[in-house]
């Protein structure tokens, strides 16, 4: 009965302390220990810009736009991404042939999962419903 007890308690102060007894999902592990802002400065900047207009790939914000119409939560987007970015093909591709054909496919990335998972939840982040999707369709 005691233990009972004692175990409530500390559920309690745990809850009202906000701690989750949960363990964080892989993307916010992977945000919480990588500076994402500086994996895309370092990797993806030199072909996608913030925003449009594109230039030699669509922009951060129409990627942005394009996973959170294909996915309905930032992890099943955040998955999708890394996939394409580890091994990009026009099927994986959530832009359309319009896009492709002016782009072509990107290069498969050859940076850690880790840092691939950081800048993709990033990514997802930069959303602004107000720059639309880049009009590369």
């Amino acid at each position: 009965m005691k233990q009972t007890a004692a175990f409530s308690i500390v559920f309690l102060i745990l809850a009202m302390s906000g701690v989750s007894a949960t363990a964080a999902s892989p993307v916010q592990a992977a945000t919480d220990a990588i500076d994402a802002r500086e994996v895309y400065e370092r990797h993806c900047r030199v072909c996608h810009t913030m925003q449009p207009p594109a230039t030699t790939a669509p922009p951060v914000q129409g990627v942005s736009a394009r996973y959170r119409g294909a996915f309905g939560t930032r992890d099943a987007a955040v998955a999708a991404m890394v996939d394409f970015m580890k091994a990009p093909s026009a099927a994986k591709s959530k832009f359309g042939r319009g896009a492709i054909s002016r782009f072509g496919l990107m290069p498969a990335m050859t940076i850690s999962d880790k840092e691939l998972t950081a800048v993709s939840a990033w990514i997802w982040d930069q959303y602004d419903p107000s720059a639309g999707n880049g009009n590369c369709r």
